[in-house]
């Protein structure tokens, strides 16, 4: 046992912060003397008036549970926000060097208090007899009648073996996570598994573990931004209806004005600006290279020659690799909501001798037919602005559904899941990858609770309603492969990979940042895993694959869409490990910048891509107008929707952490710290050359500078 002495002067923090946290009085045969501080996050709400415990443990004995908090104190001054406290113990007996640091939060007697939980950032234990420092990242939240433990070095399970110390407190925290972390599966919808947050048969984000919850000052702007979008929506409202364009206009900006207004608004009907936004704009993962023309969308030579500006054939073209195509055969047949209407389009598009990608023609449903016509950029305007919004509603529903929620936000959180359950906060890839993961859950049950669930703000407003949006998360869920969002393979598959399609900025940063991830990730795994084996028989890790296989991903189990689609069972060597551990970051980070944070500017001028749609798809040619296209798009609450939601999802949080930058710094080892700086050096790199390219462009690309890109999804 110890005995206790209240916290140190400021005179004492300073000797600490030199490397000599003891009083000079200290009689060293009086005990074996530690000194201790703690400190305490710099959030809102970190800090607690409740009583806190600490116990070291050590090789050779442990301290017992020691109170830091003077009992029955009404003005704690102890465990305040943003604030280090130190403690000296003398123990009785030899620990044999601190090997894990214990902190508990238990309820007292004191004035009232916003939060009775605890977050601390870190502890610095000193061991006068060693005369060493150890620092133990904790970086968690120790809620009220809660205990924690924590290690200082990043570790596997090998490294600690023969210490039934640290083998105990691995193990132990591992079990408090299962129960923590419970899977909740989506088998009908074909979804990858979530955390169970539910309270009775509703998601609730209360539910979810603190450390998985919002922040303050996230909760705080989260919800100003909702405000924000609906009360300044009241304004647009003094129009009876939306019966003039501009009227669109005076929405879009009435929240705020967009990034690139003038794009959108004014450019928005031509057809450079189709072709751009499908390259650039928030879905630039449908577009695939045309080598023959599908049977069922009948496109002849003679049908598009007049847009064929080098004077070569369509066979000639598609051969020079000029041609490429969106098909959205997955809405083929969803159900509709009452007078509300949805196609399944296909177009095809061509690269011009100005280096732009055009549409060449598009149709609206899969099956050819007298009623289902191609629409060509030589028809009559009104018919051609209306295919194209046709397909941009198609296209908005499905990227916000599968591009967007399914496979970034779904995916991370069950990446998320299955590394909380399986690897201790000491094992190197749950360092690596904890930042990544922050506030996804919580983002993830807030959709769960509202956007998506049934008859939430989703099926409400989307022309597909509640019935099609299930439907289309299980097409898209039954064919997901979790390697579309490795860009490099991606980019190989859909035939978009060479210099015959110039301008694809979402391709040449992405790929970029791919490569710097990559590196990062190698090097970090390179430090802790100097074998091929040593990867494979790593319990915790192979662990890890073994439950996102199973239970993360179980829809892929036994299925016709099996092979190598979901992930691994197990991990067979470090460069298998580098590729999963580099999936997983650009997925939370770039790739779900890309999907998102141009929502606004794709979104909020609502003709340019309207969630929902009036009337019935068109049979014939020429019989569309100005009125018809006002027809076809939503009233007036279709349009505060279709603005207000991209606007709260397009926006940074203030304690929004950006890439390659940790505000939490899980590793301590210094040769980590060097291989995060490269990292950021490169990044820094990448940035300015974009920031470069960017002064030439009509429309800057900046959806993947790297200053823009969050850690996580936060969003």
């Amino acid at each position: 046992m110890s005995e206790f002495s209240v916290p140190t002067t400021d005179t004492a923090v300073n000797r600490i912060a030199q490397g000599n946290p003891f009083p000079p009085d200290l009689d060293p045969q009086d005990g074996f003397p530690y000194a201790v501080r703690i400190l305490t996050g710099s959030e809102l709400l970190s800090g607690t008036r409740n009583n806190v415990f600490v116990e070291l443990v050590g090789s050779k004995a442990r301290t017992g549970r020691v109170r830091l908090t003077e009992f029955l104190s009404l003005s704690n001054d102890t465990a305040n926000r943003g604030s280090y406290d130190d403690f000296l113990l003398r123990c009785k007996d030899d620990l044999g060097g601190v090997l894990v640091i214990v902190l508990e939060n238990r309820k007292s007697i004191s004035l009232p208090q916003l939060n009775s939980s605890w977050f601390v950032d870190f502890v610095i234990c000193h061991d006068y007899n060693a005369e060493n420092k150890q620092i133990f990242p904790c970086y968690s939240w120790i809620d009220e009648g809660d205990s924690i433990s924590f290690t200082s070095n990043t570790t596997t399970l090998k490294d600690v073996e023969g210490n039934a110390v640290l083998k105990s407190q691995r193990q132990g925290q591992i079990d408090q996570r299962r129960s923590a972390y419970q899977w909740q599966k989506f088998e009908a919808l074909k979804m990858p598994s979530a955390i169970d947050d539910r309270e009775g048969d509703t998601s609730n984000p209360q539910q979810l573990p603190s450390d998985e919850q919002f922040g303050a000052v996230k909760s705080i702007d989260f919800t100003k931004d909702a405000i924000t979008a609906v009360g300044k929506m009241v304004f647009p409202f003094v129009f009876r209806s939306m019966d003039r364009l501009t009227h669109y206009e005076y929405v879009a900006e009435a929240i705020k004005v967009p990034e690139f207004p003038t794009y959108q608004i004014s450019r928005w009907v031509r057809d450079e600006e189709f072709g751009r936004q499908m390259l650039n704009g928030v879905n630039p993962v449908v577009i695939q290279k045309c080598s023959s023309i599908p049977t069922n969308f009948p496109v002849t030579n003679e049908m598009v020659k007049g847009s064929l500006v080098r004077g070569l054939s369509l066979e000639d073209e598609m051969k020079a690799g000029h041609v490429y195509i969106c098909d959205l055969k997955i809405m083929d047949g969803l159900p509709c909501k009452d007078v509300s209407y949805c196609a399944a389009p296909l177009c095809l598009l061509y690269v011009d001798n100005n280096n732009n990608l055009v549409p060449i023609a598009i149709q609206l449903k899969q099956t050819p037919g007298s009623e289902n016509p191609i629409f060509l950029p030589s028809d009559h305007w009104a018919d051609w602005t209306l295919a194209k919004i046709y397909y941009q509603s198609a296209h908005n529903q499905f990227h916000q559904l599968s591009s967007h929620f399914l496979s970034c936000h779904a995916v991370m959180e069950t990446y998320g899941v299955g590394t909380m359950r399986n690897l201790p906060d000491a094992h190197p890839v749950q360092k690596l990858l904890r930042p990544h993961f922050r506030y996804t859950m919580a983002i993830n049950s807030r959709a769960r609770e509202s956007l998506i669930n049934d008859g939430g703000i989703i099926d409400q407003n989307f022309a597909i309603g509640g019935k099609g949006k299930n439907e289309l998360i299980r097409r898209a869920g039954a064919a997901y492969n979790i390697h579309w969002t490795n860009i490099k393979k991606n980019v190989e598959k859909r035939g978009v990979g060479g210099k015959e399609l110039p301008g694809y900025y979402y391709r040449d940063d992405g790929m970029q940042l791919w490569q710097a991830i990559e590196h990062f990730v190698n090097d970090i795994i390179n430090e802790f895993y100097s074998s091929d084996s040593d990867v494979k028989e790593d319990p915790e890790l192979q662990s890890w694959a073994n439950d996102l296989h199973i239970n993360g991903f179980p829809s892929f189990i036994g299925s016709e869409n099996s092979d190598g689609n979901g992930f691994p069972d197990t991990i067979k060597d470090k460069a298998q490990l580098v590729e999963l551990c580099t999936l997983i970051i650009f997925t939370g980070s770039a790739q779900h910048a890309a999907i998102n944070f141009g929502q606004y500017d794709m979104y909020s001028y609502v003709p340019n891509a309207p969630p929902d749609m009036r009337i019935p798809l068109p049979t014939s040619k020429g019989k569309a107008d100005l009125q018809t296209l006002l027809n076809a798009l939503p009233d007036r609450s279709g349009t505060l929707f279709a603005v207000a939601l991209p606007y709260q999802l397009s926006q940074f949080s203030r304690s929004e952490q950006f890439l390659g930058h940790f505000r939490h710094e899980r590793f301590i080892e210094e040769k980590v710290k060097d291989v995060t700086k490269r990292f950021q050096d490169k990044l820094a790199g990448i940035e300015g050359d974009i920031l470069e390219r960017n002064k030439t462009l009509d429309v800057p690309y900046v959806y993947l500078l790297p200053s823009r890109i969050p850690n996580s999804i936060t969003i």
